[in-house]
């Protein structure tokens, strides 16, 4: 199952994730027949008009 980590300056991948947990309010993953699936939610922010 995907985990979140550090990835190094020398990575060329990993950084998935990181990107994921940056961008979202929560996300999480759930392991399916074949695979994984990873959910994200996402916050609204609006701006009141006046």
């Amino acid at each position: 199952m995907p985990q979140l980590r550090k990835a190094q300056e020398t990575d060329t991948d990993g950084r998935g994730l990181l990107l994921v947990d940056a961008l979202s309010e929560s996300w999480g993953v759930r392991p399916r027949d074949v695979g994984k699936s990873v959910w994200v939610h996402l916050g609204i922010h609006r701006r009141d008009l006046v």
